[in-house]
């Protein structure tokens, strides 16, 4: 069962995680269009939508990846054993702040349904698919943070770093 949740995020986190590199290609498209049109045209800045998407979606891959900002000059320094319940520590507060901002994000999306709320530029778009990547990302990122718990707590009942 463990290992089936886990192939599941992985998958989902990868498909996040390129889906969100081929995001910033297209940013970076977006960027230099608007950059030229806004000279001649009103252009809106649509860019800021599709980086919400990017970055908060491709959050839970990075973390899969382990490239998460850390403090590497003091954690390194501790003893394997110290480092998993440090992991382990980080990964539970993780959990609880993604699903705050998760049920947070749950409630503020729900509001922008119930509102009909759209966006004030030209596109008009519902407010509720700008608002979605922070339910998705850190609900991808919780899933993620719960997966390196169970990693963390595994290794540390094999008796991992016993032997430094």
């Amino acid at each position: 069962m463990l290992n089936k949740l886990r192939a599941l995020v992985k998958a989902g986190n990868t498909f996040c995680g390129y889906l969100s590199g081929l995001g910033i290609l297209a940013m970076s498209l977006i960027l230099a269009y608007e950059v030229v049109m806004r000279g001649i045209f009103k252009v809106m800045n649509t860019a800021i939508y599709l980086f919400m998407w990017t970055m908060l979606v491709g959050a839970a891959y990075t973390l899969m990846l382990g490239k998460h900002v850390r403090i590497d000059l003091i954690f390194d320094k501790f003893p394997k054993r110290i480092q998993l319940y440090l992991d382990v520590v980080t990964s539970i507060m993780g959990i609880v702040f993604c699903v705050v901002v998760s049920w947070q994000a749950w409630l503020m999306i729900a509001s922008s349904i119930r509102l009909n709320k759209l966006t004030d530029n030209l596109l008009h778009i519902p407010v509720w698919w700008i608002q979605l990547p922070l339910l998705l990302g850190f609900g991808l990122l919780a899933l993620q943070f719960f997966i390196n718990l169970l990693d963390r707590i595994v290794a540390l009942r094999a008796g991992e770093g016993l032997s430094e």
